[in-house]
């Protein structure tokens, strides 16, 4: 609108200035079904959520059979808006048979963390791209071989957090809930996210503006699907 273009222009930054972008953006995963990576979206999004940050996930086009695409979306949201947003902020690519086209479809701007072997990098010039090489990194966080296909989604999600500043306590009350009295899987998980954070720290450099800070908005709230709900 004209009143929100105004205000945007007073608030401006100096020139040269990167204007952050607070907990008003949407996360954007692309994974293969049967990988894992629900428990992962869920871990993230929970996380945000207990930062009380309003925020709300959805599948996409989930699919029936293991191994078609399918996305997720997250939206984190000051204001508490709910539905999807046309834009993507944060894009995850984890699927090489969509990632091209994942690429091409976000906004100028739009943070992409990827698989480094997507080799990715010549598609766009006006995005932020983070390769991280997930495939290599899973070998030295998870010994557990058959577990791996899984786990690595978790990398992700460390990734992500580093980059967004999402509070690694909360991440780990998320994991906590995700898995209850499972610790074992609780221990590889956890492994697998503290090592996607400690290896963005190590070897990123954070140049997109999108970024979390903790609110006080979901005090006395809940987290629940459309089938719970009815339920």
């Amino acid at each position: 609108s004209f009143v929100s273009t105004v205000l945007e222009e007073k608030a401006a930054p100096p020139e040269g200035a990167r204007r952050e972008i607070v907990n008003d953006f949407s996360i954007h995963v692309a994974t293969a079904n049967g990988s894992g990576s629900m428990s992962s979206n869920n871990i993230l999004m929970r996380s945000i959520f207990q930062m009380g940050i309003p925020v709300s996930g959805k599948n996409l086009f989930p699919s029936n059979i293991q191994g078609l695409p399918t996305w997720f979306t997250i939206r984190a949201s000051r204001e508490g808006f709910i539905a999807r947003r046309r834009d993507v902020g944060v894009l995850i690519c984890m699927n090489p048979e969509t990632a091209h086209e994942d690429v091409r479809t976000v906004h100028p701007g739009a943070a992409v963390i990827y698989e480094e072997s997507l080799k990715l990098q010549s598609l766009r010039s006006d995005v932020h791209l983070y390769p991280v090489p997930f495939s290599k990194l899973v070998l030295e966080f998870v010994q557990d071989g058959k577990l791996r296909r899984l786990a690595v989604n978790m990398i992700y999600v460390g990734v992500a957090a580093w980059l967004l500043g999402i509070d690694m306590a909360e991440i780990e009350r998320a994991v906590g809930k995700q898995f209850k009295n499972k610790a074992k899987a609780v221990e590889i998980n956890l492994a697998a996210i503290r090592g996607g954070w400690d290896w963005a720290e190590k070897n990123l450099t954070k140049s997109d503006p999108y970024r979390l800070e903790r609110m006080n908005a979901t005090a006395g709230k809940i987290i629940i699907d459309g089938n719970a709900a009815c339920a």
